[in-house]
């Protein structure tokens, strides 16, 4: 699929992402583990592995033009270089928008890059530690936007942010041991509880109802502590 999409450079097309999301835009650059698509306002980097189907958008209902300018993450990179790590090493400390899981997108800072997943800080959500293969798109703001038009930029906030993470998911999950977390954005009802016990798959929740519910690590996108 990625050498066919370089064949498309420059052309609108139409993204089908997991979750029933679909992208329009036009094509700008692509990789092995990433594309970029300019839709006609931001440019979105959209991890391949996630992209279900694309076609060539002839329609163009939207009247999407070209870019007047160069992307502000990875522009420099060869399509070699623009790996889903880089662009998250990029875009680290900068205002972005960001898609994981149900119908809300996180505006905020990527304060932190491990192996297997990130620290973002939200004004609305506060510390929000997300699985990196379950990121199914980041948007970069431009240089001077404030989200929400706070008083204080909310990225300038994160300079004193705790650094001492957990170099994978399931270690970083297992710091939880015996306090209150929320995953998933609280999707279902066992998403809410105590962790009791971590293992390199499974996550021991206790639910407010005292009962115990497992997850899969493999399953679990963002995890916050209450």
């Amino acid at each position: 699929m990625v050498v066919l999409m370089q064949n498309y450079k420059r052309e609108i097309v139409k993204i089908e992402i997991s979750g029933g999301k679909f992208i329009n835009g036009a094509l700008i650059d692509s990789s092995s583990q990433i594309v970029v698509i300019y839709n006609g306002k931001k440019f979105v980097y959209i991890p391949t592995e996630h992209i279900k189907t694309f076609q060539i958008d002839d329609d163009n209902e939207d009247d999407i033009q070209q870019p007047t300018e160069a992307p502000s993450i990875g522009s420099q990179m060869t399509s070699d270089e623009m790996t889903l790590m880089q662009i998250l090493t990029q875009a680290k400390g900068k205002n972005v928008e960001i898609f994981v899981t149900g119908d809300l997108s996180f505006h905020g800072t990527i304060t932190a890059i491990m192996d297997d997943y990130f620290v973002f800080e939200s004004p609305v959500y506060k510390t929000i530690f997300i699985s990196s293969k379950h990121l199914k798109w980041l948007i970069p703001y431009t240089e001077n936007h404030i989200l929400y038009d706070l008083t204080k930029d909310p990225k300038d906030q994160t300079k004193n942010v705790q650094s001492n993470y957990a170099g994978n998911f399931s270690s970083q999950i297992d710091q939880f041991k015996n306090k209150l977390v929320v995953l998933n954005l609280g999707e279902n009802i066992t998403d809410i509880g105590k962790v009791k016990n971590v293992n390199s798959k499974m996550v021991e929740i206790v639910l407010a109802d005292s009962k115990l519910a497992y997850s899969n690590i493999t399953h679990i996108k963002t995890i916050q502590v209450v």
